[in-house]
C-alpha cells in the first residue's frame, strides 16, 4: 500500500491505483508462467483485503460500478464463460478499471479454461474457487429459530433444550385473554340501519330508549348500527348470525381484544373523563368498556352502567370493598349518598388509585372542608395522610379509624410511657381523645398539644 502526499503536509493512501495495478496483473496472469502457490494466495488475500479497505474509507466507484458487483451479476458472469467476459470488459468505462478488474478476476476462478491452464492443487484456493461458482444460488439461513439474545431467559432455554426453540414462547409472551381474530379482514360496505330491523327489531326498541337512542331521533345517522358494529353488507348476505361477516360484537363470546372493542367507544368518547385512559389501571388489565356499560339498554340513571346503582358494577371485581361497606363504620355507599365515582375516576388519573384530585387529602377535602385548616397548630400525619389513620372504605372502629385508641396513638407515640400503664390517668377510658380533642389540628393560644 502507498501513501501520496497533499497540499496540507498529509498523507492519503493511495488504495485505488494500487488495487488497479493489482487487479490489472492478476486479470494478465493467464499469459505468465506459473508462479507458486502460496504466493498466488498471499495476493489474492492482499487484492481482496485492498478492496475491502477502499470501500470502508469511501473510494466507492459509480452506481453503475457498483451494480457489477453484486452476486447475481457475479453469477452470471460466471455461467457465461469467457465471452460474456470479453464483452463486459469492452463495455466497461475506464473510470471504473478497479471494479473491472476484481469482477474479472472472480469471473475467471470458475471458467473452465482458467482451471485448464491453471490447475490448483491447494485445498484452500480450491474451496475458494467452488465458493465462487456457488456465489449467489446459496440462500441466507433464517434466524426465527435462533435465541434473542435480549431475552436472557428464552436464550438460557434455548441452550437447555439442546438448541430447539421452544415451541410455546410466543405463547408465554402474550397476556391472557381471548386472542386477536385471525384471517383477512371482510370487505363489506354500509347498507343502513333498515337492513339491521328484519332481525334486530327489538334490541333497537330497547336501543331508543337509552340516551343515545333518544338523541339518534334528532340527530339523523349520528347513532347508526353500523357506526358502532361496523359496515354490514357481508353480514346481510351471509343471513346474518354472531360474528357472521366480520361484523362488530361486543358479547363476551366476541374473539376481538378489548382494545379492538374500545376503539369503537373511545372514538367519540375519549376526551373529559376519558383522557388518561391509556396506560390506565384498568386499561392495563384488559377491560372492555362493555365490562362496565351497556349501550343497547337503560338500566342505571346516567352513565349506561350495567347495574341501576354504581357501586354494584365495581362491586363485580372489588369484591373486598364491597364487605367494608357493611361494617360498622363506613361511608354512606350503600345508603345511596355517595358513589364510587365521587372520589375515583375508574377511566384513569395521574395520581395512585385512580384518585380524582392530587392526593388523598384533597379527596377527603372535598366533604371534610373542616379538617382542612390552616391550622396554627397542625398534627403532622394529618396534614401528610388521612389514611394513616383512617380507612375509608370501612372499619369496625369508630370515625373509621384502623385501630382502636389508645393503639392508633401508641404508633408513633410509644416513648410517653405512662400511657403504657392502664392505671395511670393519661390511659383513662382507654382514649386519647379525652383531652386531645383538637387532633386535626389547633388555632387555640394553648393549642400546642392539640388540647380543648
Amino acid at each position: 500500500m502507498t501513501w501520496s502526499c497533499c497540499g496540507g503536509g498529509g498523507y492519503v493512501k493511495n488504495c485505488d491505483r494500487r488495487a488497479v495495478d493489482i487487479a490489472s496483473n492478476e486479470a494478465l496472469s493467464a499469459q505468465v508462467p506459473q508462479k507458486p502457490k502460496s504466493r498466488l494466495n498471499r495476493k489474492f488475500s492482499f487484492f481482496t483485503a485492498s478492496a475491502l479497505i477502499c470501500a470502508s474509507l469511501g473510494l466507492a466507484p459509480s452506481v453503475k460500478a457498483g451494480e457489477a458487483l453484486t452476486l447475481t451479476g457475479i453469477q452470471s458472469a460466471l455461467q457465461a464463460g469467457p465471452q460474456a467476459l470479453t464483452s463486459q470488459q469492452a463495455v466497461q468505462p475506464a473510470g471504473d478499471a478497479a471494479v473491472s478488474a476484481l469482477s474479472s478476476f472472480a469471473q475467471q476462478i470458475g471458467t473452465p479454461a482458467a482451471r485448464a491452464d491453471r490447475p490448483f492443487d491447494d485445498q484452500a484456493f480450491a474451496s475458494l474457487q467452488d465458493f465462487a461458482q456457488r456465489l449467489g444460488t446459496a440462500q441466507p439461513q433464517s434466524i426465527k429459530a435462533l435465541p434473542k439474545v435480549a431475552e436472557a431467559d428464552n436464550h438460557f432455554d434455548f441452550l437447555r433444550q439442546g438448541g430447539s426453540a421452544p415451541a410455546d414462547s410466543e405463547k408465554a409472551k402474550s397476556p391472557a385473554g381471548p386472542s386477536k381474530r385471525s384471517g383477512p379482514p371482510v370487505e363489506a360496505h354500509f347498507v343502513g340501519g333498515k337492513a339491521c330491523l328484519t332481525c334486530h327489531a327489538g334490541a333497537v326498541a330497547e336501543f331508543e330508549k337509552t340516551l343515545m337512542g333518544r338523541l339518534s331521533k334528532t340527530q339523523k345517522g349520528k347513532f347508526e348500527c353500523e357506526n358502532c358494529h361496523g359496515p354490514g353488507s357481508a353480514h346481510v348476505k351471509a343471513g346474518g348470525g354472531r360474528g357472521v361477516g366480520g361484523i362488530m360484537g361486543f358479547g363476551a363470546n366476541d374473539p376481538r381484544t378489548a382494545e379492538e372493542k374500545n376503539s369503537a367507544c373511545l372514538g367519540c368518547h375519549e376526551r373529559g373523563n376519558r383522557t388518561l385512559w391509556q396506560g390506565s389501571t384498568h386499561e392495563e388489565r384488559g377491560l372492555a368498556c362493555t365490562n362496565c356499560h351497556t349501550v343497547m339498554k337503560d338500566v342505571s340513571r346516567k352513565h349506561n352502567l350495567k347495574t341501576s346503582f354504581e357501586p354494584d358494577t365495581c362491586f363485580q371485581c372489588h369484591k373486598d370493598r364491597r364487605a367494608q361497606m357493611f361494617r360498622s363504620s363506613h361511608m354512606p355507599v350503600r345508603e345511596g349518598k355517595m358513589v364510587c365515582s365521587d372520589c375515583h375516576n375508574p377511566h384513569g388519573s395521574a395520581t395512585e388509585a385512580l384518585l380524582k384530585k392530587d392526593s388523598i387529602n384533597d379527596v377527603c377535602y372535598t366533604c371534610h372542608a373542616e379538617k382542612r385548616g390552616p391550622f396554627l397548630f397542625e398534627h403532622a400525619p394529618v396534614r401528610e395522610n388521612c389514611d394513616n389513620c383512617h380507612d375509608s372504605h370501612g372499619t369496625v372502629q369508630q370515625s373509621s379509624l384502623k385501630m382502636a385508641m389508645p393503639r392508633l396513638c401508641s404508633e408513633c407515640h410509644n416513648l410517653m410511657t405512662q400511657t403504657d400503664n392502664r392505671t395511670s390517668n393519661h390511659a383513662m377510658g382507654q382514649s386519647c381523645l379525652n383531652c386531645h380533642t383538637a387532633i386535626h389540628g389547633s388555632n387555640a393560644p394553648n393549642g400546642q398539644l392539640l388540647f380543648r
